[in-house]
């Protein structure tokens, strides 16, 4: 008697296996870009309690491109080292008055590269104006 499997047994386990990759891998590309949703939700609630912090102390907020070296603004409120080295996001805050301003977390590259997700000085989470934001942002960015 032969030990060993038959061709027909082998291209079923193929197809069992193929099937299953067609439905795992699309699930785990989603979840990965979840999760780096979440981290610019943290990170757009910590530039924002920074800003609150700061503008406490000075009457007014700050507009800043969080990268590099050159913001120093913020750096006595948070720790800010993180946030700059993000490769998957760039932190801009914009403020037109003393008592407004809008953090935009763009995205920098893969599927979604260019896709933004805003939080105001009132905790509000949404896209830009004109731009339909981020498909995978959720309802809030869950700041205060």
């Amino acid at each position: 008697m032969r030990k060993g499997f038959t061709l027909l047994e082998l291209l079923i386990v193929v197809i069992v296996v193929g099937i299953l990759a067609t439905i795992a891998i699309p699930q785990f590309l989603t979840s990965v870009e979840k999760a780096r949703v979440a981290k610019a939700k943290n990170a757009l609630g910590l530039i924002s309690h920074a800003e609150k912090m700061y503008r406490a102390e000075n009457d007014e907020y700050v507009a800043l491109e969080v990268s590099g070296d050159d913001d120093t603004a913020l750096d006595n409120y948070i720790e800010l080292d993180q946030i700059r080295n993000d490769n998957d996001w760039n932190y801009v805050v914009t403020s037109t008055e003393a008592t407004i301003f809008t953090i935009t977390a763009t995205k920098e590259g893969g599927a979604y590269a260019g896709a933004t997700i805003t939080l105001d000085q009132d905790g509000v989470c949404g896209p830009q104006e004109g731009d339909a934001g981020h498909p995978l942002r959720g309802r809030d960015c869950g700041a205060e």
